[in-house]
């Protein structure tokens, strides 16, 4: 980000800061807040291109159909501007900001999910509750906004930071299901490392089969985008659809086009094809229904990595690294929790098999409190190569980076990787080397000897802090020491003395 735009985001922040404890103790879904920002930024990036196309001298009507290119916010059939603007205008305008939105998700088969979030917030019951004073409170302050020249990266961020916020506000550790840290609410950082582990080319397919908000659909976007102009096609698959149009929305506002959300279970129900990349953070440790993953059409999946890859009910961590590596033409990049390299029996003979394909290429440790739920133990990734380069075969390396962290600036429980971190982990996976006390490389054969025990502690311990010692100093303070102990004696055998003589 530029330094204007990093003030921009800040200045953003502040304010969507107060708007939201303003909803929360009005008693006021966040989500509404998120509605409201996609709808005003979509609103005003159109009109400025319809602004552009008048400059050039098309007519008002033509300006409009040019500007339904992207999105349709000119309804022809009605003859009608369905902007946020116009909507305001209305004397009821939270009915009007429902229907409008209601005929923008039928006009934009990209925003039909717009509809089910109209419902699912009861936008037309504000209309005639009490609180509707406090979201007319809300809709003046976003009247003042104007975001047809703010970078969509920027909005795009701001929308995050508000998702992440909303999430955390109020809420103690205890409070955040445990395991549910991963299959939603993953840190930028975390999602930025992991993208950057699988250096994912432009012209990619990409899938996250575990999506949550979106962030490493995004995440890979920006960081191709930091190279080249973006040419990829980017596939997610969520179990709620509800979800769904907080993703679409998510990926809009960073000014993304070529994508694809499926609503389904995608262990037992993958509605998605083969990408080049398969990248996830899913729910740790979750419990499931085995029978599902032994049905003929996904029986496949579980048998191709493993003879008998049919995990536990209490964990499918292991269920998730096959599904994402038969789909995954290139590598899979997942984060789990850090059980999952070393638990036994059936998960350590899927461990094996994998292990035992060549299909593993790193391990790594992360630190601990990265996520939400700062509980939860220390996750790690694993990142599986399909086309290990020569070199790399029949190796694993593992990178223990649980003390490459910074604290969190906003949030005191949690920490967060910085810039310098994921430089050095990146730098170690891609250069393949053992560093002292921070990675190795290992041979399959070693891993072999440890039972396939994947624990990274157990390959590579972080070096301990060493103290400097000033030998003169410490040699004068034993002096004291010393002669105290001589006084103390001294003392003592004196008042010992004292007490015999008076016997006698």
């Amino acid at each position: 980000m530029l330094i204007y735009e990093i003030y921009l985001a800040e200045k953003l922040t502040k304010t969507f800061k107060d708007l939201i404890d303003q909803a929360v103790e009005e008693g006021l879904d966040y989500k509404i807040l998120l509605l409201f920002l996609f709808y005003k930024a979509l609103s005003d990036k159109w009109l400025k291109a319809v602004e552009d196309y008048r400059k050039e001298g098309y007519s008002n009507a033509r300006a409009y159909l040019l500007a339904n290119q992207d999105y349709v916010l000119f309804d022809e059939e009605n003859n009608k501007l369905l902007t946020w603007h116009e909507a305001m205008k209305s004397k009821e305008t939270i009915m009007e900001l429902a229907n409008t939105l209601t005929r923008i998700a039928r006009l934009n088969e990209k925003l039909s999910d717009l509809q089910i979030l109209v419902e699912q917030l009861g936008l037309r019951n504000l209309q005639t509750s009490d609180k509707l004073r406090a979201v007319n409170k809300i809709l003046d302050k976003f009247n003042e906004f104007n975001f047809s020249t703010v970078p969509y990266n920027v909005i795009g961020d701001v929308y995050i930071w508000m998702l992440n916020y909303s999430f955390l506000e109020g809420k103690e550790p205890d409070q955040i299901e445990k395991g549910k840290e991963g299959e939603s609410y993953t840190p930028k950082e975390v999602a930025r490392l992991l993208v950057q582990l699988l250096e994912i080319e432009n012209g990619s397919t990409i899938l996250n089969p575990a999506l949550g908000s979106g962030i490493f659909l995004i995440e890979s976007y920006n960081c191709v985008r930091d190279r080249d102009e973006p040419e990829l096609m980017l596939y997610g698959q969520v179990w709620d659809d509800f979800k769904v149009p907080i993703v679409k929305m998510n990926l809009i506002l960073h000014g993304i086009k070529d994508y694809e959300i499926f609503v389904g279970d995608s262990l037992s129900n993958p509605r998605f094809g083969e990408c080049d990349y398969v990248l996830a953070n899913p729910q740790w440790r979750q419990k499931y229904e085995v029978r599902k993953l032994r049905e003929p059409k996904v029986k496949k999946i579980y048998t191709t990595f493993a003879r008998d890859g049919f995990p536990p009910s209490s964990s499918m961590d292991w269920a998730w690294i096959q599904l994402m590596l038969y789909f995954a033409k290139k590598k899979v990049g997942i984060i789990l929790d850090n059980g999952a390299l070393f638990r036994g029996r059936k998960e350590r003979k899927i461990r094996e098999e994998i292990v035992r394909k060549d299909l593993l290429e790193a391990v790594i440790l992360l630190p601990k409190k990265l996520f939400y739920n700062s509980n939860a133990p220390a996750g790690c990734i694993m990142v599986f190569n399909k086309n290990k380069e020569e070199e790399r075969k029949g190796k694993i390396i593992f990178i223990n980076a649980s003390n490459e962290y910074e604290k969190h600036p906003e949030v005191k429980r949690l920490n967060k990787l910085g810039e310098e971190n994921i430089r050095k982990i990146v730098e170690a996976y891609k250069e393949f080397k053992s560093i002292e006390g921070f990675s190795k490389v290992v041979d399959i054969k070693e891993v072999e000897k440890n039972d396939f025990n994947l624990n990274v502690t157990l390959y590579v311990v972080p070096l301990e802090e060493e103290e400097e010692i000033d030998l003169s100093m410490e040699l004068e303070e034993f002096r004291k020491i010393e002669e105290e102990e001589y006084e103390i004696i001294a003392k003592a055998k004196d008042y010992i003395k004292k007490i015999l003589t008076a016997k006698n």
